[in-house]
């Protein structure tokens, strides 16, 4: 990697960070019907990643989103950071591994519904490890997997809408699909 590629890598991970965690901020702040349910909006951003910057970039982003949102909010290493480290790991190896395997039948809005049931799947398996045990946390499954199709379907949307358009005309293929979304940069 020549170093003025380094650093473009650098400075988009960064713009896509201060992204995120503006969204996650202010979703953060909205009323919510419970304390554990979210839209996820910041996981927007990690798709956009994974889908224009590859796998091992969009696994960074959120990692780095976790910790300094973490931070910020003052839940460093406390359940709220185990929660959303767990889901969030889990939301990118399982996008990582849809995209791999089935980017263009899938699409985007498929990608995204995936990742989301990973997040709630991933944060259902960190309470049952650290809070419930197995038995309790297996009957939150229904109603996580219930959440995680409306809330994928939205931020897929969301995500299909901004790729659409930030990318370059030039980079746009057949219909006006970019060219990045064929997989090949995952």
């Amino acid at each position: 990697m020549t170093p003025r590629r380094g650093a473009t890598r650098v400075a988009k991970l960064g713009i896509l960070l201060a992204v995120a965690l503006v969204l996650h901020g202010v979703e953060s702040m909205l009323p919510s019907p419970f304390p554990f349910v979210r839209l996820g909006l910041a996981n927007v951003v990690t798709l956009f990643a994974l889908v224009t910057m590859g796998f091992a970039d969009a696994l960074l982003l959120t990692a780095l989103r976790v910790v300094a949102a973490s931070l910020i909010l003052g839940t460093f290493l406390g359940p709220p950071f185990a929660l959303g480290a767990a889901g969030g790991i889990a939301a990118v190896l399982g996008m990582g591994l849809a995209a791999r395997l089935a980017l263009p039948p899938l699409g985007i809005v498929g990608l995204s519904m995936i990742g989301a049931a990973c997040h709630n799947a991933g944060q259902v398996a960190a309470v049952a490890a650290l809070y419930t045990g197995p038995g309790p946390a297996a009957r939150l499954m229904p109603a996580a997997f219930l959440l995680a199709v409306a809330a994928g379907l939205a931020t897929g949307f969301v995500a299909l809408f901004a790729l659409g358009r930030l990318a370059a005309p030039r980079e746009r293929g057949p219909r006006g699909v970019p060219y990045e979304w064929k997989g090949n940069r995952l």
